[in-house]
């Protein structure tokens, strides 16, 4: 059975002034090719569980172009299911 690691509002606070918010350590041992990460983050993509917006826009075809301005923003939002829903 797994510990439940719930942040602080403080902490919240805290990590979203860094841009990412993470509950807990992450092994950081293994060795990921740039190649593996774009095919994990692909697949991750087509099946749901981020979804990407540019400028307030929810990007969903991965073959549309986009256009980049210098202050545009780029959210990757990760989903996480909710126990018991």
């Amino acid at each position: 059975m797994g510990v439940l690691r719930v942040l602080t509002e403080r902490e919240l606070a805290d990590a979203a002034l860094t841009g990412r918010v993470a509950v807990g350590p992450q092994d950081r041992a293994a060795t990921v090719t740039p190649e593996d990460a774009a095919r994990t983050a692909l697949t991750a993509f087509r099946d749901g569980l981020y979804y990407v917006f540019l400028d307030d826009e929810q990007l969903t075809d991965l073959s549309a172009p986009v256009t980049l301005r210098p202050d545009s923003t780029l959210l990757l939002l990760r989903l996480t299911a909710l126990a018991g829903g």
